[in-house]
């Protein structure tokens, strides 16, 4: 069943994907930490340490060395730190390899549900010409407007049938999804406990996740993964495994094709961001974003690369690249990769380009699919990034000893966050 977390972790392992990346491990933040370059010579004489590559660990692991982080703010130390945000973001869009034209939004809402203290809307609109982009927005019925806005953004999971459902009551709902919410949310929609909150709230559909999933000519044919009706969930089961074994060649087409999955994820939650603020409910001066896993990668990109952000809370996602070999490299997954990025910045560095916006990072230390050296990596690039700036104040971590999920204490952490910082 789709319900136990054991059993998405060995799917995990098995197609080398995870929910985007996330960290492991317990111990002080303070803890001395190793070097990459001490880590790869303690590793000499003990084969691989475990590592997915195997032989090929040395030679990968020495390459990534010779990367230097050179745009990074603690090796730049710039005096002016808006025209460095400025530099850096621009380096990123390049290593993504994907910024279409905009274009009008075109939206169109197709059913609005009153939920007693608030509405939902259904719609689709377009972040590129002819793409279409399925989406909910929650808007609260006693909202004080113009109201502040959430992008929030949902796990990986291996769960490709559905999507923005993963995070969003709905009437009728699948008991598979029940059952995913348990395990990862604390059986909590965060998305509904925003607008109670007051804020506007928007969710979309991820490429390649919900009604943008993969379907197949044999699907047509049989008459299955038909996204105008629910499957069983053998059919669901059956569809997840197919669409995680996909993906990495899917990734490689991408790649030969000229462009980036990255690239389209952020494109897709920046256009999301500008569709947001043409709503009339919302205060475009006070946005935030938040998500767990992949969502929680989609939001140190958005919050580090859309100054519109002005809190973020990354939830089950943050590590140095540095620290993943030489036995969690296996859990990344495809869309996470950006050739290039770590020879200008590491993912950490991303999220600094929000400064002096506010940031915050949730990780529970039963997480397994980082390193923990990866996450107190990160968490003390972070700290000094903030200190450096006069405003330590603004970055936050939240931890709990428990897996890879947003338990509702760390949900009530993250609206605590926003009611102060936007």
């Amino acid at each position: 069943m789709m319900s136990s977390l054991i059993s998405r972790r060995k799917i995990l392992r098995e197609f080398g994907t995870a929910g985007v990346l996330a960290a492991a491990g317990r111990g002080p933040l303070g803890a001395q930490l190793s070097s990459p370059a001490q880590i790869l010579k303690q590793s000499q004489g003990k084969k691989w340490e475990g590592s997915g590559l195997g032989s090929l660990y040395p030679f990968i692991k020495q390459q990534q060395q010779r990367t230097r982080q050179s745009m990074a703010y603690l090796n730049r130390r710039p005096e002016d730190l808006e025209s460095w945000k400025a530099e850096a973001r621009a380096k990123v869009f390049a290593q993504l390899a994907y910024q279409p034209e905009p274009c009008d939004s075109k939206p169109q809402i197709l059913e609005r549900v009153d939920k007693g203290d608030y509405v939902r809307e259904r719609l689709i609109f377009q972040t590129v010409p002819d793409v279409e982009v399925p989406a909910f927005v929650l808007i609260p019925i006693l909202g004080r407007f113009p109201s502040p806005a959430v992008v929030a953004l949902q796990v990986h999971g291996c769960f490709y049938y559905f999507d923005k459902k993963k995070i969003v009551e709905t009437e009728n709902q699948n008991p598979i999804l029940t059952d995913y919410q348990r395990d990862y949310y604390g059986g909590q929609s965060f998305p509904v406990e925003l607008v109670r909150h007051g804020y506007v709230v928007i969710i979309i559909d991820m490429f390649y996740f919900g009604e943008r999933r993969l379907v197949l000519d044999e699907d047509l044919n049989q008459g299955m993964n038909d996204r105008s009706k629910v499957e069983p969930r053998a059919t669901v089961d059956k569809i997840n495994a197919r669409n995680g074994a996909a993906e990495h060649y899917v990734l490689r087409d991408i790649l030969a094709a000229g462009f980036t999955w990255g690239g389209v994820l952020v494109w897709d939650d920046i256009r999301t961001v500008d569709y947001l603020v043409t709503r009339p409910e919302v205060d475009p001066r006070r946005l935030a974003c938040t998500g767990l896993s992949i969502g929680g990668y989609r939001t140190n990109f958005l919050a580090g690369l859309d100054r519109r952000i002005k809190a973020a809370c990354v939830a089950g996602w943050m590590t140095s690249l540095q620290h993943l070999f030489p036995d969690h490299e296996r859990h990344t997954m495809p869309s996470a990769a950006v050739p290039g990025l770590l020879d200008y910045l590491d993912y950490p560095d991303v999220g600094s380009l929000t400064m002096p916006n506010a940031l915050m990072v949730v990780h529970g230390w039963q997480d397994d699919l980082f390193p923990p050296s990866g996450v107190r990596a990160a968490f003390k690039n972070l700290q000094q990034c903030y200190a450096a700036i006069g405003k330590p104040e603004r970055f936050a971590t939240f931890t709990f000893d428990g897996p890879h999920s947003f338990p509702v204490k760390a949900q009530q952490r993250m609206i605590e966050w926003f009611d102060r910082w936007v």
